[in-house]
């Protein structure tokens, strides 16, 4: 299955998003409704590898996400999107608010490996391949434009797609008589790329980024562990993904 840097950062970089703004415009945008959420926020330039700007987010949280990182990417289009939460990031809440808000059309995409029962992590996590597209005007629901899911509920697998139909997508291939074989991981990035958009190619990442640290403090009973404590929290095992078919 393919993931961004083959988990390495996994909860991370499971799940997270790209607005198509340049990345100033992108910063300039959370760092606003950061302010006014919380009273204060900054962003801060950074740079490097795409792995060292993530380094940059831990340790990680439950309930809140005091620090987000944008990161530009090649030819200046999309802007990535990242946050520190404990249980991964939070890019459709994020994404799908600043594509509105900025005029934009936006994408949030998860690729979660399905190791549960397969011995490869303990106890394994739930899979799910899922793209999400949104624009800058209301639909019929919020401002999604169009969703397509194959994930685990916990006790089967669905297979799930709203809204409308993108002229790069492969309806054929939903007939598939499994739901994981409906809509792959290799579809996500087919389709992503369709975009403009190349969510696992680390050399779509350009070497610069803002982090985005807004007063947001962690809840008494709330998380807030290094990456490597939650990789163990949760099981993750860098690297299984690529064993992992989907």
């Amino acid at each position: 299955m393919i993931t961004l840097l083959s988990d390495r950062f996994a909860p991370t970089t499971s799940r997270f998003g790209f607005l198509e703004v340049p990345l100033d415009v992108a910063a300039e945008g959370l760092r606003a409704w950061r302010q006014k959420l919380h009273g204060r926020a900054k962003a801060v330039a950074v740079g490097g590898t795409l792995a060292e700007m993530l380094e940059r987010l831990p340790p990680l949280t439950g309930g809140v996400r005091p620090r987000e990182l944008l990161v530009g990417t090649a030819g200046d289009r999309w802007t990535a999107y990242f946050d520190c939460g404990f249980q991964g990031t939070d890019a459709v809440s994020t994404v799908g608010y600043l594509a509105e808000q900025l005029k934009c059309q936006g994408l949030a995409i998860d690729s979660t490996p399905h190791t549960l029962g397969t011995g490869l992590e303990t106890p394994g996590r739930y899979g799910a391949v899922q793209f999400e597209l949104f624009g800058p005007l209301q639909t019929d629901f919020l401002n999604y434009v169009r969703t397509i899911s194959a994930s685990h509920d916990g006790s089967r697998w669905r297979f799930e797609a709203d809204g409308t139909v993108q002229a790069f997508e492969q309806p054929d291939r939903y007939q598939a008589r499994t739901v994981r074989e409906k809509f792959t991981s290799e579809m996500l990035a087919e389709y992503a790329a369709a975009l403009g958009v190349r969510p696992f190619d680390e050399t779509f990442y350009a070497g610069r980024g803002v982090l985005v640290e807004s007063r947001q403090k962690v809840p008494r009973k709330g998380q807030s562990m290094s990456l490597a404590d939650t990789q163990h929290y949760w099981g993750i095992v860098p690297g299984v993904a690529d064993q992992i078919r989907g």
